[in-house]
């Protein structure tokens, strides 16, 4: 059976534009696994030192995640592939950048709000489930960064096979919701703990809840974008 991949679409120059997608897809998972980090040492450690210095960390990953992206979109416009897959390549890069755009998003919205922990901290001295509810932020975290992880796989398997980029693709849908799944509990659960909480912060946990949720949104917006290439180059 043909195997059909963009690996035979082209020569040199198209083999260089892609492994500078494979590493800014790679990139782009550091980023969120540096979001990661950040939500656990927020959430679970409380360390708000530690919090900003990955904070940092984070943006300057994305500042080499966005030049990759800049790399591709260069070598797109000196000639490679043909015009008529440029269009798309171009849109997948892009879509691939917004994942790291909204984990730096979604970092800034936590670290902005130094009295969120503080908040917190006072609630679970009145009920216990507040402790309960904050481990959720680290499933989620976590979760988040498999479903971006198995994105990079749709990635990189673009080159060698395009039905299994599509099955990571669809995998990666699949995380997605399970990500909405406990976002939608968070939240659920966030109006019911409300009277622990000052009304400030339950509207800002809210809207880092949000945030949140929109990485693997984002990166789902991506395993679209695949789906779509997918059938462009097969067409």
């Amino acid at each position: 059976m043909e195997v059909f991949a963009i690996a035979i679409l082209g020569g040199k120059r198209e083999r260089e534009a892609f492994e500078i997608l494979k590493r800014n897809a790679k990139a782009i998972t550091n980023v969120v696994k540096k979001f990661e980090e950040l939500v656990i040492t927020y959430f679970s450690k409380r360390d708000m030192d530690q919090a900003e210095r990955l904070g940092r960390e984070l943006s300057e990953l994305e500042t080499k995640a966005d030049k990759g992206r800049r790399d591709f979109l260069r070598i797109l416009h000196e000639g490679a592939f043909l015009p008529a897959f440029r269009g798309d390549l171009a849109w997948l890069a892009e879509r691939l950048d917004r994942v790291a755009d909204t984990s730096e998003g979604a970092m800034r919205a936590i670290l902005l709000r130094e009295q969120l922990s503080t908040a917190l901290a006072k609630a679970e001295r009145k009920s216990k489930k507040i402790k309960e509810w904050r481990s959720k932020f680290v499933e989620m975290a976590k979760l988040t960064t498999r479903t971006v992880e198995v994105l990079e796989e749709s990635v990189e398997a673009l080159a060698t096979n395009i039905d299994v980029a599509l099955r990571k693709a669809s995998e990666v849908d699949k995380l997605e919701h399970e990500v909405d799944l406990i976002e939608q509990g968070l939240i659920s659960d966030l109006y019911e703990l409300e009277k622990l909480l000052d009304p400030i912060s339950v509207v800002q946990l809210a809207d880092v809840l949000r945030r949140f949720g929109n990485i693997s949104d984002r990166a789902e917006d991506m395993s679209d974008s695949i789906a779509i290439l997918a059938m462009t180059l097969t067409a």
